[in-house]
């Protein structure tokens, strides 16, 4: 039986204006996390993270302010690098670059996607497939070839 690969082919100048996109886009909701206070609980909120209903007081709210906006911070320099690291490294055909990025995301998403199934959030593990695909094609047709 025949091993079928398909690869899906897009130009190096396309891969990194899709990847500076995504990261800008991760970015900006990013700082939203962090500038816009109650904002923040209200994304996480309708995207379906918020305090359970027996404990969403006004008191819970204020408090989950802290944590959405450290995380906010954290991914917005998160993402404020990678953007960097692709304008500069990646864009030149460094390998190592490539490596850091593949590694970083796929560190990132098999922690926050396995927590998230083992807590019992689904619903938080589905909502990273999206980036993670919108990350990866760029990504994968940039692979260097092995040296």
């Amino acid at each position: 039986m025949e091993r079928i690969t398909v690869w899906l082919v897009i130009s190096k100048r396309a891969a990194i204006v899709w990847l500076q996109a995504v990261l800008a886009g991760v970015c900006i909701y990013s700082l939203i996390l962090v500038l816009a206070g109650r904002t923040a609980g209200s994304l996480f909120a309708w995207f379906g993270f918020g305090p359970d209903e027996s404990i969403d007081t006004s008191a819970v709210r204020e408090y989950l302010r802290l944590p959405f906006m450290v995380l906010g911070a954290v991914m917005a320099g998160w993402s404020l690098l990678m953007i960097q690291m692709v304008r500069g490294p990646l864009r030149d055909g460094s390998r190592w670059a490539w490596l850091m990025l593949v590694q970083s995301l796929a560190l990132w998403f098999l922690l926050d996607t396995g927590m998230s199934l083992v807590l019992g959030y689904p619903t938080h593990a589905l909502f990273n497939v999206p980036f993670a695909v919108a990350l990866g094609i760029p990504l994968v047709s940039l692979r260097p070839p092995k040296q």
